[in-house]
């Protein structure tokens, strides 16, 4: 009688279980020798447990993935460049420009996750043996050892944890001195079509009518690179992807409309620190601005903005636009705008990628608020 009664229970509790479907493809051995192999980048592993964790879980399951203010991080796996490390690579890259031009932030991807992070920005190409797919920002290799498949191994390994949460993963073809276009893209898709990955990868390749429900617990790809033979695999954003712009529109394959900020480089001439931390906050801020506005004859779609920026010429480093000297960088100037000036309320925010979000407290919970 008792076995009768609990059945009932037992079926309720498969169905709950988040790992339920997943259990079958999941190698805990193979899991932890990625965690470990990428751990350069992916940081060490330990369960999350602050706040921000689940902030996701607070979000009806049938509101619109583009209606969430997500933050992200911009050439995410660029934290750990350091001089020692570019010169240690110096006979793979040859002279490039300082190590400092490269590095967008301080933390590991764990770390970007338990800070609240659910979007990435993943620069690809295939390291010196042509085999092993690695990360790069621009020429600059970034590890020899840290493997795309062991990062994307790492988000599975989050979200098994955190199973609220859904991750907007972002990826580019970077580099393909050791290795052509066409076969970093192939990798990348078999990747994120093997077995394993059917049960974490949002099948999907539009966005406009997804619902946060439908994808908790998944990685839905930003397809920034082309695919042959009529391979399909997230969400396209290849074609249109324009170069240093305050503002465009981008229609994809599926006319999915999207709106962009990416003004990586503000000012050519050398004007200085100040005036192009002005003008990239501003042009931030006004695509934030766009998000949350509805506009007559304006399709409804993803807004992406790239709070991210640097001037080579001028040596004015990533961390040093997030930051200031003397004077507030992007960061600062962002997060008060949000908190107490015209940003202050706004519900839609779009998807926001930041450099060095995690030395301005309160940046992360402002975006998201």
């Amino acid at each position: 009688m008792l076995v009768i009664l609990l059945l009932p229970l037992l079926a309720i509790l498969a169905i709950a279980s988040p790992l339920e479907s997943r259990a079958p493809k999941y190698n805990v051995t193979a899991m932890n020798q990625a965690l470990q192999r990428g751990s350069p980048i992916l940081g060490s592993y330990s369960k999350c447990s602050g706040s921000l964790c689940s902030w996701m879980s607070k979000i009806s399951d049938n509101t619109l993935v583009k209606d969430i203010s997500i933050p992200g991080t911009h050439d995410t796996a660029s934290w750990d460049y350091t001089l020692v490390k570019q010169l240690s690579f110096v006979k793979y890259t040859n002279l490039i420009y300082p190590a400092p031009l490269y590095r967008c932030g301080k933390t590991s991807i764990f770390q970007q996750l338990k800070d609240g992070n659910r979007a990435f920005d993943l620069r690809v190409g295939f390291a010196p043996n042509g085999k092993d797919l690695v990360f790069f920002h621009s020429e600059a290799l970034l590890d020899l050892n840290a493997r795309f498949d062991d990062v994307i191994q790492g988000f599975y390994r989050f979200l098994d944890e955190n199973p609220t949460e859904s991750l907007l993963i972002s990826i580019k073809d970077e580099n393909a001195t050791w290795g052509s276009t066409e076969a970093i893209q192939q990798s990348v898709y078999t990747t994120l079509t093997s077995p394993v990955a059917t049960s974490y990868v949002n099948p999907s390749t539009t966005i406009a009518s997804t619902t946060l429900g439908s994808v908790r617990g998944k990685l839905t790809i930003l397809r920034r690179f082309g695919l042959s033979n009529g391979q399909q695999l997230g969400i396209d954003l290849t074609n249109g992807f324009a170069d240093n712009n305050p503002s465009f529109t981008l229609t994809n394959s599926q006319q999915e409309k999207f709106y962009i900020e990416d003004l990586y480089e503000p000012l050519a001439d050398k004007t200085g620190l100040t005036p192009n931390v002005n003008l990239k906050l501003n042009v931030t801020t006004t695509n934030i601005l766009a998000a949350s506005s509805k506009v007559k004859g304006r399709k409804d779609g993803l807004f992406i903005t790239y709070a991210s920026s640097e001037q080579a010429y001028q040596l004015l480093t990533p961390q040093l636009m997030a930051e200031g000297l003397v004077v507030p960088g992007v960061n600062q100037g962002l997060k008060s705008w949000l908190t107490s000036g015209k940003g202050k309320g706004l519900k839609k925010k779009g998807v926001i990628f930041t450099d060095f979000a995690s030395d301005v407290p309160g940046l992360v919970e402002a975006i998201i608020a």
